[in-house]
């Protein structure tokens, strides 16, 4: 009896054994580019702000009027995220530093020990930060807002001496509370 040829050769992927293929190698680059972003998130979130080193940078912030007293390190953006501290507030170093004549950035958590209580800061109110060598600056609040998060360009200032604080705000902090002061004492 004579064998009957087949037209399909044994060892040659269908076209849906191709699409499988192809779907597993579609869904592992996904998943691979996930977890780089995942992983990414981890290690900024796992940074720790640093003092400042040198040059007349603030170390400490006073609100009398809202009994705050906190340390300032330094803060800033590491691959798209803020830099956040538990326990201090934080500098913003591409912002002016204190006494030059720019605006000096600060934010924080809204924490009772941070800026959790800065919404009860009213213009006029005080605000004293001492630099790194001991030396106090006086500023007066002349502007309190809620801005949206995406409106960073509100942080900035073309005043002179003029000092930004920010912090969370809203229901599901869904806004950024910002205050800014004037120096009046140096």
């Amino acid at each position: 009896m004579a064998r009957k040829s087949s037209s399909k050769k044994p060892n040659s992927p269908t076209v849906i054994d191709r699409l499988i293929i192809l779907g597993i190698l579609i869904f592992t680059l996904g998943t691979l580019s996930n977890f780089q972003i995942f992983y990414n998130s981890l290690k900024t979130v796992q940074e720790q702000p640093v003092e400042i080193p040198t040059g007349q940078t603030p170390s400490e912030i006073m609100i009398s009027s809202i009994n705050l007293e906190a340390k300032i390190v330094q803060g800033g953006f590491i691959n798209g995220e803020w830099i956040l501290s538990d326990s201090k507030a934080l500098y913003l170093p591409t912002s002016g530093k204190i006494g030059e004549g720019f605006n000096t950035i600060l934010y924080a958590h809204n924490k009772p020990n941070l800026f959790g209580n800065l919404k009860a800061v009213s213009e006029g109110d005080s605000i004293i930060i001492k630099d790194n060598k001991g030396k106090e600056f006086s500023y007066t609040v002349f502007l309190k807002e809620n801005i949206n998060p995406r409106d960073l360009k509100k942080l900035y200032s073309d005043e002179k001496d003029i000092l930004t604080l920010f912090t969370c705000d809203g229901w599901f902090d869904q806004e950024r509370l910002l205050v800014k002061a004037r120096l009046i004492k140096n």
